[in-house]
């Protein structure tokens, strides 16, 4: 089973059933009853709802007839066999394994929050106080930080004090090279992994975002950024280039906060031509053109990011966190 663990709920279960689905453990015709996915990973059935509506959205999944969904099938065949924690992908001690845990209800709320920090610069960011502001225990704070620290958002100073990694010019620059040196060849090695239906999909919501823009959603058009740059490379068979790109991950998140709030979207599309010209290589499986187009696109976008940041962070409004320590002008 390979789900991202900076996800939340919802989209754990969503990628725990796609991946089921494109690996053939749940076969063309298995039937899918909400509440036997929600006992299996001991979560409630409201984000196993959301998956399996966005599922149905994407055409893997129809509703049946008699009770719950199917999987999309050529014939009539139907297959009522129970689905077991294995049909998922899960090991047999990893039934349950999804149950919500007050750390990630909290992490999406402190997430936003770390990374406007962020973009303000070095930021002290003091555990105890981040916990009783947001009403939890230190183990929570400390788990919804770690988590932040896997995103490439803050860090442990030797004195094991929290600040936030300053995402300013040079630092996403330095994050951009990580990423020209290693996601291309993470996307030629994907080429091949992701189902084609998949990467079908990935090519008509950027085809519709291109000619409906600008009228898309921000959510929107970081889901197609997730789609790419984060579903796309947490399939890559290589996990030591997937595990090391995770720290590029704030790139993304900054991109998800301040697009469409404190930076309006940009006149021209920003990104669909150049994610389609990625997305056809790897329908084509050119893998020599899969990362030239990927490092174009990468080119491209490290100068629109820099600007982007910059000016969210000259719109940011006055820091206001009783748990934050501003270091850029505070000593240490």
């Amino acid at each position: 089973m390979v789900v991202e663990q900076s996800q939340n709920l919802e989209e754990k279960t969503y990628t725990l059933l796609r991946q089921a689905i494109e690996k053939g453990r749940l076969n063309p015709g298995r039937v899918i009853v909400e509440s036997s996915v929600a006992k299996l990973i001991g979560a409630s059935r409201t984000p196993v709802k959301a998956a399996i509506a966005q599922l149905q959205s994407e055409g893997r999944l129809t509703r049946f007839s008699g009770r719950g969904f199917i999987v999309q099938t050529s014939d009539d065949e139907v297959d009522r066999r129970p689905i077991t924690a294995e049909t998922l992908g899960l090991a047999s001690d990893e039934a349950g394994a999804f149950k919500v845990r007050s750390s990630e209800v909290l992490y999406d709320e402190v997430e936003s929050e770390l990374v406007r920090c962020a973009i303000r610069g070095r930021l002290r960011i003091n555990e105890s106080d981040a916990a009783a502001h947001y009403g939890v225990g230190r183990t929570v704070m400390h788990e919804v930080l770690l988590q932040a620290q896997s995103n490439g958002l803050v860090v442990r100073d030797g004195s094991s004090r929290w600040h936030t990694v300053a995402l300013d010019e040079k630092r996403i620059t330095a994050l951009y090279q990580l990423r020209m040196l290693l996601e291309p060849e993470a996307l030629a090695l994907t080429t091949g992994e992701i189902a084609p239906q998949t990467l079908d999909q990935f090519a008509v919501r950027l085809t519709e975002a291109a000619e409906s823009y600008p009228n898309v959603s921000p959510a929107d058009l970081y889901k197609m950024e997730e789609e790419l740059h984060i579903d796309c490379v947490t399939a890559c068979p290589n996990q030591e280039i997937s595990e090391s790109l995770k720290r590029t991950n704030c790139l993304h998140l900054a991109s998800r906060y301040v697009l469409g709030n404190e930076v309006d979207l940009p006149e021209s599309e920003p990104f669909f031509e150049e994610h389609l010209n990625v997305i056809s290589s790897m329908q084509a499986k050119d893998f020599d053109v899969v990362k030239k187009e990927a490092l174009h696109h990468l080119k491209t976008a490290l100068p629109k990011v820099i600007a982007r940041v910059q000016s969210a962070k000259m719109a940011l409004e006055p820091l206001n966190l009783p748990f934050v320590t501003d270091l850029n002008s505070a000593s240490t």
